[in-house]
Order: C-alpha cells, then structure tokens, then sequence
C-alpha cells in the first residue's frame, strides 16, 4: 500500500501509479476526520487544475465529502490555488481541496489541503492528517450539500483594491500573458483588461499535456512569450504557472527577469511608491537582497524554511508588506496567505506604469540604493544513494569553514546553510516536491558569484 507523505505543498505522486483513486480517498478520509476533529461546522471547497482526471478527481471529492456529511463548495471549472485560499477566508470556511501538482510535469498530480484561515496546511496539519490515514470513519446520517459556484468576480474584485487602475489605464500598457494551459487564463487576462491594458494571451486553451512541457513559467518554457513580445513592442510580458501560483516576467526587450529579482521590484514599489510599510518575509532560499531593501527602508525581515505554509502564517497574523520565495511566490499584506502568481504579474505591471520605466532601468536604480548582487540555483537530479551521501556529508562537516571561506553564520532550519559575508552564501537541500537536490549560492558580482557556484558544484559532485 501506497505511502502517502505531504511535502512542502501537498502530497504528489505520478497519476494512475500512486496517485489514484483509491490513495486520493484515503486522504479524503483522513481529512474528514480532521474537519470531525476541529468541529468546524462550515463547508470545504473544492477545486482542481487542469490536468488529467482533475475534474474527476473534484467531483468525486464533493461526493465524498457529502457523503460523510461536509457541505460542498465546488468550483465550476479548473481554479487558480490562490482563488481557493480567498474563497475559504471570503466564505469563512472549514477550509479547502484542490487538487493540482503545480509546476511538475503532466504524468503529475497533487493534492493540497487548506485549513480554515486559507494558508497551505502548515506541517503540524498534515502530520496529522497523515496520521489518520487508514483510520475509520465513523458513517453519519446527515449528508452534506454540493454547490457549485464561480468564484472569478468575488476574486477579481477583492484583487482589484490592491491596484490603481487609473495608473494601469492612463500608462496604456501593452501586456503579453502566457497562460501555460493552466488555471490563470480568465483571471489575470481579464484583471489586466479591466485595469485598461491591452493584452494579447497565449496558450489559453485547456491542455493537460502542457504543450509538452512543465507548466512553469521559466525561462526555458517561455521562448515562444519572449520572442512574442521582443518581436511586437509589448512593454511587458507575464506568465502563470499551472495552478496560478507563481509568476513569471518579460521585460519589454525580452529580458526574463528572475524571480528573486521580481521579488525585490515589487518590495520597493510597495514601499517608495505606494507608501506602504511592513515586515518583509521571506524563506531560507530567497535571496537577501531582500534584507537590504529592508534595511534601506527600516522594516524588519523575516527568514522562515521554505515552503510557503511558513510565510501564510506571517501573513494572517498582519504588518507584512511582502512575503515571498525565490521559487516565484508571492503575496502582500491584506490579501490571501497563500502564494498569487496573478496578484505578482499585475503589480509589476502597476510598477512599470507607475515608474513609466522599463524593469531593467528601475532595476538599476535599486542598485543604485542598495548595492549589486548575483545569484543563481543548480537543481540536481540524483539517486537516492547520491542524494543521502551529499547530505550526510554536509551534515558531518564544519561549521566554522566551507568552500575554503570562513563561515560567518551557519543556518540549518531547512538544509544546509552557509553565510560568509552579508552579501554571500550558499545553501543545500533536497526538494520538498521533486526528487532533487537544490543548491542556491548568492554573492555581490557576478565574477565572484561564478567562482562560488564552481567550488560548490566540486563540492557536491
């Protein structure tokens, strides 16, 4: 019998392999028995992305959760992650189901559980859950009702406080969206649309096969966006990953800019342009320039291990200006505790409009504040022999010295991390949702930067 284990965002596992029906109703009833245990006596809703089978696998759960007596809120159509985590804070909800795997491949599929206040279940959550799995449930007369609802207007309304559409609209921006075959089509077209940009959308049709590729927006899958908008003097260009969570962005000469550096565009547009304040918080991996913005501005700056269930938290408890991680997630103070790839593509655009600026040039400025930085990521496909040795090697070795540098402050809350000035680290640890081995380096040029990522890749290899 399958193993079911939640990772830093649910559980995944290859469809029709492990991720089947029957796997998918254990979890169902473990978090049956979550709900029963809380005695939260409100509905769950329920959603999917757009891969195989997750129409399916959302009405099957509706029913199974009627039958065990949970009222149902079941989204019309495939439904971005951040608009469930709004509709169970919205409706004030005993939480939510949706099914997707994110940004893995098409043979994929996940399942993620939100609790009542719409953050990603945080790990005491799923620890328990997955301790009820395989555990009884008790039948109850009363069955639960299944309604289906659209929750796209309640969601662009709410969205829309957080922007000024009379910037976006006089700037008359020309924005080009790669939806991805994911669940963002119709949501951040139709947001950019209605602020008064003119938006031109690609792959918005429903694929499950991706177009056979991951529903990531990096820069390998967007050759087709950046060439479209290089090509036809669009001032910006936006994407979605599969379930809309994260982001990625096109600069109006074809530039991608990566998403620590979005990250950053978007701290500073909230603070010196929008005259907002807050703490910034961020994961282990994210990078510190971060840290400097905060420190220009004089807020605080939060580190939290990675996985987005640890910013959710910061986010609900209130004074965030900004939470993110350099795996291109995202949200501000006031909107939903989850990760809002949509949210992201627009407030750059208010950024640009705002600015009237390109990002290359506004980026340069913030260097000008704060200084230079270079980072880059290395993910490493390994056997699980491999994998172990690595980690156990680091776990063994020094503290105090690493790479032939001086260690300045060693961090192991999520992997292993090594600062050696406040502008250069390095940090692995193996992915939360993928068979990999991330490592992360960061240093303050490039030249430097590059001789790091050699020594570290020696290290690992």
């Amino acid at each position: 019998m399958t193993k079911i284990k939640f990772g830093t965002a649910g559980w995944r596992a290859i469809l029709s392999d492990e991720f089947t029906f029957d796997n998918v109703k254990r979890v169902l009833d473990a978090i049956v028995l979550y709900i029963r245990q809380e005695r939260i006596d409100r509905p769950v809703v329920v959603g999917s992305d757009t891969r195989f089978l997750a129409k399916q696998f959302r009405e099957m759960t509706a029913e199974h959760l009627a039958k065990n007596g949970i009222d149902v809120l079941l989204t019309n159509r495939d439904c971005p992650t951040p608009v469930i985590s709004f509709v169970i804070r919205n409706e004030k909800l005993a939480g939510g189901i949706n099914f997707t795997a994110s940004h893995n491949p098409p043979e994929y599929q996940g399942i993620k559980f939100s609790p009542s206040d719409g953050a990603l279940a945080g790990t005491e959550i799923t620890k328990t859950i997955e301790a009820m799995i395989d555990q009884p449930v008790k039948p109850i007369d009363k069955r639960g009702t299944i309604t289906e609802i659209n929750p796209m207007e309640d969601y662009l309304k709410s969205i829309s406080r957080f922007l000024d559409f009379e910037i976006i609209g006089k700037a008359k921006l020309k924005i080009a969206y790669d939806a991805l075959y994911g669940t963002g089509r119709g949501y951040l077209d139709e947001l950019l649309k209605r602020a008064g940009a003119d938006v031109t959308v690609i792959h918005n049709e429903l694929n499950p096969l991706f177009g056979g590729s991951r529903p990531e927006p990096s820069k390998e899958n967007l050759g087709e966006l950046i060439s479209l908008v290089r090509e036809n003097d669009f001032n910006l260009g936006v994407s979605t990953d599969g379930d809309a969570d994260r982001f990625g962005i096109i600069d109006s000469n074809g530039t991608f800019f990566e998403a620590n550096k979005v990250l950053c565009l978007v701290a500073w547009h909230q603070f010196r342009n929008k005259k907002k304040t807050g703490r910034i918080v961020r994961n282990v991996a994210t990078t510190t320039f971060l840290d400097r913005i905060a420190g220009y501005f004089g807020v605080e700056l939060v580190e939290v291990p990675v996985g987005f269930k640890n910013i959710g938290p910061y986010v609900i408890e209130g004074n965030v200006l900004v939470g993110g991680e350099e795996s291109a997630g995202l949200t501000i103070g006031g909107h939903v505790p989850d990760k809002d790839g949509i949210l992201a593509c627009a407030l750059v655009a208010e950024l640009i409009a705002t600015e009237k600026k390109t990002l290359k040039e506004i980026w340069n400025d913030i260097e000008q504040a704060v200084g230079t930085g270079w980072n880059d990521r290395v993910d490493l496909e390994l056997d699980n022999e491999k994998k172990e040795a690595i980690l156990n090697n680091l776990a063994e070795h020094s503290k105090e010295d690493f790479l032939g540098r001086k260690v300045l402050k060693f961090n192991g809350i999520d992997g292993y991390k090594f600062t050696f000035s406040p502008s250069e680290w390095v940090l692995v640890r193996p992915s939360g949702t993928e068979p990999i081995i991330r490592c992360y380096m960061e240093s303050d040029t490039p030249e430097n930067g590059e001789k790091l990522k050699q020594d570290l890749m020696e290290f690992v290899n």
